[in-house]
Formats: C-alpha cells, sequence, structure tokens
C-alpha cells in the first residue's frame, strides 16, 4: 500500500488538508472511523494514527489494511483497525442481489423488476448498519463511496440480461436504480453522521465531474473569478449541470446536515493513474445534534 505521495499526490495533498482542518475542530482527538478507506490510500491511516488513539477503516469489501498494520509493527497494528465486508446499504439483510439476480434471469417484466427496486427503498429503512458504533468516534470520514455505492455493480448485472429488454423497459430498471441508489446515498451520510460522538466532526470527499477538454476550459474560468462566493457559486452550477448525481446528492444532503457556519468546501483536480481527471470536492464541518 502507498500511503505516501507517489500516485495522486496534489489529490491526497487536499484531502489531508481537509482532514487536518477537520482535527483541528475536535477538542480531544480520540477515535477515527473511515468508510471506504480501501486498499488505495487516498485518506493517509498512518498520518491519522499519528493524531488519533484509534483509527477505524470501515469497507463494504476485503482489504489488506488489517494484515499491512500488522506488518508496520505493533504501534500501528494497536492502532488501526479494519471492519470488511460491512453493508452500508443494508442491500444485504433484504437480499437485495440474489432475489435482483432471480429476476433478471427469469426475464421479468421491467415493470416488476422496478416495483422491487421502489419496494427495496422501504424495506431497507426497517434495518440498521453499525447500531453498534453509534456515537463512537470523534471524526468520521466518508472516503469517495458516493459513486461506488451499489449502483455500477446493480448495472453490470443488468447489461448481462439487457438484451431481454426493450429500451423502455431498460430505462424504467435504471430510473428505478437511480431513485434507489440516491436514497442509499442519503442514507450513508445517516450512518455517517449517526457515528459521531457530540462535538465531533464529519470530512468527505468524492469525485464529482469526469472532465474533458471543453468541461476543463469551463473549470479554468472559474480561477478568474477574484470574489470568492461568485467563484463558488459558478462551482457549483458547474456540479449541478455536468456532475455525478450520486456526488452532488451526497455533497448538498451534507452540507445540510452540518451546523451552519462550521462548514468547510474545497475543491481540485484529481488526475488519476487510469488517465482520467476529476473535478473532486471536500467538505468537512459539525453536524447537527
Amino acid at each position: 500500500m502507498d500511503w505516501g505521495d507517489r500516485e495522486w499526490g496534489t489529490h491526497r495533498y487536499h484531502i489531508r488538508q481537509l482532514l487536518e482542518e477537520a482535527v483541528s475542530r475536535l477538542a480531544a482527538p480520540e477515535r477515527a472511523a473511515v468508510l471506504g478507506a480501501g486498499n488505495h490510500g487516498h485518506v493517509s491511516l498512518p498520518g491519522l494514527a499519528r493524531r488519533f488513539q484509534q483509527v477505524t477503516a470501515i469497507d463494504t469489501d476485503a482489504n489488506g489494511i488489517a494484515e499491512w498494520a500488522e506488518q508496520s509493527g505493533p504501534g500501528l497494528a494497536g492502532r488501526v483497525k479494519s471492519l470488511v465486508h460491512t453493508d452500508y446499504t443494508r442491500l444485504d439483510q433484504i437480499h437485495f442481489y440474489e432475489t435482483f439476480e432471480e429476476l433478471l434471469q427469469r426475464h421479468a417484466p421491467a415493470k416488476e423488476i422496478a416495483d422491487y427496486l421502489q419496494q427495496c427503498m422501504y424495506r431497507v429503512i426497517r434495518y440498521e448498519a453499525l447500531p453498534h458504533l453509534k456515537r463512537t468516534f470523534s471524526l468520521t470520514v466518508i472516503s469517495g463511496v458516493y459513486t461506488q455505492l451499489f449502483y455500477v455493480d446493480a448495472l453490470s448485472r443488468l447489461a448481462t440480461y439487457a438484451d431481454a429488454y426493450e429500451p423502455e423497459g431498460i430505462r424504467q430498471i435504471t430510473e428505478a436504480l437511480g431513485a434507489l441508489r440516491n436514497q442509499l446515498v442519503v442514507d450513508l451520510n445517516k450512518l455517517a453522521v449517526s457515528l459521531v460522538q457530540p462535538g465531533g466532526c464529519i470530512a468527505l470527499w468524492t469525485e464529482v465531474v469526469l472532465m474533458d477538454e471543453r468541461l476543463e476550459a469551463e473549470a479554468d474560468k472559474l480561477y478568474m473569478l477574484k470574489d470568492e462566493a461568485e467563484r463558488t457559486r459558478a462551482l457549483f452550477r458547474l456540479f449541478g449541470q455536468y456532475g455525478l448525481e450520486a456526488a452532488t446528492i451526497g455533497l448538498k444532503d451534507m452540507n445540510d446536515r452540518l451546523v451552519p457556519g462550521t462548514a468547510s468546501f474545497k475543491s481540485w483536480f484529481w488526475r488519476t493513474d487510469g488517465g482520467k481527471t476529476y473535478l473532486a470536492a471536500g467538505l468537512s464541518g459539525t453536524p447537527r445534534a
């Protein structure tokens, strides 16, 4: 694992600055949680471990963080914990993936699948994710989770059976998947807030806009604006027009959950090692009681 600056150096720098600002608000940094830590080092766990008594990395999939911490010596092994296969969405608790796959395999009508997806929106709210960790952490970080949550995997499953459906049926199913995804993004924010102790902080980052030459030219104009408030308004117009829906919904919803006057926002370009460039954004602040 690379927790340093070799890859995405500027991207990591801005995430570190975002977290430093959040930590500076805390009276006593005790425990931190990172939702979506993964193996990629967007958020430096060693850096957080130097500031907190314990850091818990929480992922939906397997990662190598526990093994890395053990190999790094007793200092980090005692301060960094890893929780894997965590069901942020609670879809596993309603056996969503098995049922969705079964509906696709038997070529169920698009309306039946869309109705099932709508039912899932109401069924998942009966369950909780991580109830034993409520009010546990001084700082909770959401690390690039919004755009990875459920939707891409569900679309991949649908693509396997797309030939069985007319374009209108595909539209009906994808719209229902999008509505479910949007609720799950908001519910993830609720989960993150529920993990924070009174007086604690939330911090998050997400990729928002996949850039191309035309959009990069639009973004460059932002830096020519002299007024910070005007620049921020123009940036959010860019997000609203071209942003990934999950990211824009997640950012707006979390901003509304923060105590007015405590929210800190920043944005930057993230050039990935795969050659793509994203306009990313970060937000931190104190959640409402």
